[in-house]
């Protein structure tokens, strides 16, 4: 258990010293807020592509650990290329890359992490790894922003390699499930022997036969859509509107890293929590509590109570995290987990990412950050409502293993 969680908490820094200043980033190598919003776009529509075609890669050919040391690999010398002086359209390029690679490290994290304490179908066991993520997120997201005050971003770069680095080392110590029979699982619906055996098409992969036999999956990724459509606004436009207020690097980090520390007592409790309310109960109530901070930062312009807000959506953040993740995992068997995982963060970190992006980048423009967070606010409403119908409504007895 070492090794996996040295792999969450490297997860969490590479994570946490990145993606919270993308937008400030960005803005640095000097594109402007429509920029971003399009850049930010196209990098969410490669990681839509990407994140199935690694859940496919790692449950049917190379394995989980394997996958990820590739993608680690790939993500790693983007992020290092950035360190040169280039033209905007190869920042852009490289940019790209990155995320096409550092797509599949949290479906992957997890699906391993799900794999490694399966049979602790409460939740309590994947959060207590889980936490570990947010405290290097926390830890490394605060103390980035105060070094970035002092030298800006480009340290951003080799602390994200380098943590990412510890990722793959720590990874070829875990153990691995075997790999998917796409045959052998798409012969029967819910795991059961008894029904008959469907036509075997196989159409998209893994992520196809996922789909088909745990039919509830697709509205549980429906409800994780709308609610990720206001939380990529949190991550992309709130630290642009932080600095529209007068805010700096050490702010932006403030902001994120308040989000992540409060998911840490969060995390602790959450197994308790989906006990006796269930996950259904766990995610409608950390959409709700969304919308409200969404509804806040539509009003809000003083900068210390958006940054305060940050607390609510950290401990909205891991009941959504432990809701989905252990949903997918009674939803689907150990050799599927991989791409169950990778659904999630497709649609989470892709779809939504695209539409939040694109939309947001156009709204915030044109019509302002109130326009941004109030869509994503009737979102979050939304997400609770569907939320309410496809999430499990009690806590699961048992996880499912594998039924190849």
């Amino acid at each position: 258990m070492t090794s996996l969680r040295i792999l969450v908490l490297a997860l969490g820094v590479a994570v946490g010293v990145f993606l919270p200043f993308v937008s400030v980033i960005l803005s640095s190598f000097g594109f402007e807020p429509g920029g971003i919003g399009l850049l930010t776009s196209l990098g969410a529509v490669a990681f839509t592509i990407a994140v199935p075609a690694w859940g496919h890669l790692a449950d049917v050919r190379l394995g989980r650990p394997r996958t990820l040391q590739v993608c680690v690999l790939g993500a790693s010398v983007a992020m290092l290329l950035l360190l040169g002086a280039w033209p905007t359209i190869v920042v852009a390029a490289l940019f790209i890359v990155f995320w096409i690679f550092e797509s599949s490290w949290q479906p992957l994290t997890d699906a391993i992490t799900v794999n490694a304490i399966r049979g602790r179908t409460s939740g309590g066991g994947y959060a207590r790894v889980r936490l570990l993520s947010s405290l290097g997120f926390a830890v490394a997201t605060i103390g980035a922003g105060f070094l970035y005050d002092r030298t800006g971003y480009a340290p951003a770069f080799v602390i994200c390699a380098g943590s990412a680095m510890l990722m793959a080392a720590a990874s070829t110590r875990l153990p691995d499930v075997g790999r998917a029979d796409l045959a052998a699982l798409d012969t029967r619906r819910d795991g059961d022997p008894s029904a008959p055996t469907r036509r075997r098409t196989w159409q998209f992969g893994s992520a196809g036969v996922a789909l088909r036999i745990a039919p509830r999956l697709g509205l549980v990724l429906t409800a994780v859509a709308l609610v990720h459509i206001g939380m990529i606004s949190g991550y992309t436009f709130l630290s642009l509107r932080l600095v529209d207020l007068g805010g700096g690097p050490s702010d932006v980090a403030l902001s994120a890293g308040l989000s992540a520390i409060a998911e840490i007592p969060s995390m602790l409790v959450i197994g308790w929590v989906v006990i006796r309310i269930g996950l259904r109960g766990v995610f409608v109530a950390s959409a709700l509590i969304y919308a409200a901070c969404f509804a806040t930062w539509a009003v809000v312009d003083v900068p210390a109570v958006i940054i305060l807000s940050r607390l609510f959506t950290g401990m909205a953040f891991a009941g959504v995290v432990v809701g989905v993740v252990m949903t997918i995992a009674v939803l689907l068997p150990a050799d599927l987990q991989a791409t169950g995982q990778s659904l999630f963060q497709t649609v989470a970190f892709g779809v939504a990412a695209v539409i939040s992006n694109l939309v947001g980048g156009i709204l915030y423009a044109t019509v302002g950050p109130a326009a941004v967070f109030g869509l994503g606010a009737v979102l979050a409403v939304a997400a609770a409502v569907v939320g309410w119908i496809a999430f499990p409504a009690r806590a699961p007895r048992r996880v499912r293993q594998s039924r190849a």
